[in-house]
């Protein structure tokens, strides 16, 4: 039997399931700079406050290329699962992007938003547009915090409207934590 105890891409996989050994698979997965790991449908993602070569061009072609099972976590796995829901079925997709002060959240908004552009093809004016809305997110009600200079105090929702010829527009809203 294969000692599941650590390192692999989906935590549910693991011999036993708690939150030590949850917890040690994300850190055995960090220290190479594997900042991902899904536990079932979920994607956590580690901090790594530097820059990795995990959103060039290549990588994002892949995600919309090739078998998603074949492919380690990723943002792009995420983003592309609900771009081809959304494309069979019709229906609205939600990704909940969650964390701490500092944690990437706004950084993952950008990297889902850039992925979904570029997954259109061509990148028309509305969708740049789109990809320059975070600036302003930001901008909107920030303060400083330990963890972070320019830590948001309010929730932020951003809304990507997608028609059959590609992405119509953006609507963002706040609501206080």
């Amino acid at each position: 039997m294969v000692n599941r105890s650590a390192g692999g891409d989906d935590s549910i996989a693991l011999d036993e399931l708690a939150e030590g050994t949850i917890l040690l698979n994300i850190k055995e997965r960090y220290k190479p700079n594997i900042i991902y790991t899904y536990i079932g449908d979920i994607l956590v993602a580690v901090n790594p406050y530097r820059d990795l070569p995990l959103y060039l061009p290549f990588v994002a072609a892949a995600y919309a290329t090739e078998d998603l099972s074949t492919l380690p976590p990723h943002v792009f796995a995420i983003a592309e699962e609900a771009y081809l829901h959304m494309r069979a079925e019709g229906r609205n997709q939600s990704i909940l992007i969650s964390g701490e002060s500092g944690s990437g959240k706004t950084e993952t908004t950008k990297l889902l938003l850039q992925y979904l552009a570029s997954r259109e093809g061509n990148q028309t004016r509305v969708q740049q547009q789109i990809l320059e809305i975070s600036p302003i997110l930001e901008a909107f009600g920030n303060a400083a915090t330990v963890n972070n200079d320019n830590s948001s105090r309010l929730g932020q929702s951003v809304s990507l409207l997608c028609s059959e010829t590609g992405s119509a527009g953006a609507q963002s809203g706040q609501y206080p934590r």
